[in-house]
């Protein structure tokens, strides 16, 4: 696919919010998304689709955590090697938010705080 993301660039867009249905309700009116829900293990991962496209994800901040963490949107880039990316990032200044996890047969990805405290997620697909 020509216009596939490649490594270095941006190539997914997240959601972490506290009211999942109330996001889907605004971003369906306002673009026009349909949001397909996932069952995973520990949560229920809605990917919103434009002209039948996964376009972003949203996710259901924990209850118990939403006084901690703020609604926000997370861009993720692309990596050939998500374990070297986040040993590189650290040793550039970065610090790990989110240590390297699996998201399902889908990949792997990490959550740095940069040197001047932007967070950025780090992607690793399953299958390149």
């Amino acid at each position: 696919m020509a216009d596939a993301p490649k490594a270095g660039e941006f190539c997914w867009n997240e959601l972490a919010t506290g009211n999942v249905e109330t996001a889907k309700n605004f971003y369906g009116k306002l673009f026009g998304w349909e949001f397909q829900e996932h069952q995973m293990p520990d949560m229920t991962y809605t990917m919103a689709k434009a002209n039948n496209k996964d376009v972003a994800g949203f996710w259901a901040i924990p209850k118990e955590q939403q006084k901690q963490m703020s609604p926000h949107w997370l861009s993720y880039i692309l990596v050939e090697d998500v374990e070297e990316s986040v040993k590189k990032a650290a040793s550039l200044g970065a610090s790990i938010v989110k240590p390297v996890s699996r998201a399902g047969d889908f990949g792997s990805f990490a959550v740095i705080r940069d040197p001047v405290g932007a967070h950025i997620a780090l992607w690793q697909p399953a299958q390149r």
